[in-house]
Order: C-alpha cells, then sequence, then structure tokens
C-alpha cells in the first residue's frame, strides 16, 4: 500500500496546485504594470494595470484587477487552469462585461518560466499571443510581449508591457 500511494505523489504533477506551481507561484500578490503598445498607423495605446494574483482552488489561478488603455479604465480578470488531459492551460481574459471573454491556450516552461499564451479571434485567422517571462532572480519583475495579428496575418498591435512586484508594507 505505501508503494502505491509513494507512486501516485510521484505521479501527480507539479502543477496540481498552482500556488506552488513552479512558474505561477511567482504571480502571487500585487503588481503594477506599465507599457505601451504600437499598431499600424503609428497609433499608439498606453496601458497601466494595477493587479493582484492568487490561486483558485487546486488547478486554478485568478489574475484581477485594473487596466487603462490610453484614458480608459476597466475592471479586467483571468483565469487561469490547467488541463490535464492536453498538458496545456487555458486562459479566459473578461472584461467589465463578464459575458464578452477571450480564450487563450498556451504552455508552461518551467525551465525558462515563461508562459505563451494564444487566442484565435475574428474569423479565425487573427490572434493575440501574450508571451510572459520573468526578468531578475527575485522574480518581481514580469515582461509581458503582446502581438496582435489581422487576417491577413500582419502584425497590427504590439508591444512590451513591465509588470513589477509591489512590496509588502
Amino acid at each position: 500500500m505505501k508503494t502505491l500511494l509513494l507512486i501516485v505523489l510521484l505521479a501527480t504533477p507539479a502543477w496540481a496546485d498552482l500556488s506552488t506551481h513552479a512558474f505561477f507561484k511567482h504571480f502571487i500578490g500585487t503588481w503594477k504594470a506599465a507599457g505601451e503598445l504600437k499598431g499600424e498607423n503609428d497609433n499608439l495605446v498606453t496601458i497601466t494595470e494595477e493587479w493582484t494574483g492568487k490561486a483558485d482552488g487546486e488547478n486554478g489561478f485568478l489574475i484581477e484587477g485594473t487596466r487603462t488603455l490610453n484614458s480608459d479604465t476597466q475592471p479586467f480578470k483571468w483565469t487561469i487552469t490547467h488541463n490535464a488531459g492536453t498538458d496545456m492551460f487555458e486562459a479566459i481574459l473578461s472584461g467589465a462585461d463578464a459575458s464578452q471573454t477571450i480564450r487563450f491556450e498556451g504552455n508552461v516552461s518551467e525551465v525558462n518560466l515563461t508562459l505563451e499564451l494564444k487566442a484565435v479571434t475574428g474569423n479565425g485567422q487573427s490572434s493575440i499571443t501574450v508571451l510572459d517571462s520573468f526578468k531578475g532572480e527575485q522574480k518581481d519583475v514580469i515582461e509581458s510581449k503582446v502581438v496582435f495579428t489581422g487576417d491577413a496575418g500582419q502584425t497590427t498591435l504590439e508591444g512590451t508591457i513591465k509588470h513589477e512586484k509591489q512590496k509588502a508594507p
């Protein structure tokens, strides 16, 4: 019986509890972010965010906060879950109107501590890709590279958002 228990424990993936997952455990806490996305015709979108990350049950993670795009501030929420069947992560992004969501799928590299998410949008030919990576040994800075592509595969908007973990008072 002890052998069976040991096999079960060893076979349980590290991401069964995302609060201890090699990548997501660093997302726990309060963050502030700023960056800009540059688009076609030289349009510029400035972004600021304030958000909190926390584990949600055994295989979920929540990121909730506010995002200001240029001068428009809206609440947002990412609900991230691990799909054991596909070994992929699913992330649902919702805004002020929770009925309007964008579904992303992606992978986490525990070696490089990166999360790459992609959503297919529009008529199925356009997409949004987000690549999150930690910078520095303290794991208190996240760099998010964001790329929007159009129906013809052209880049329509791209840029980088820098997230900084806020120190506990």
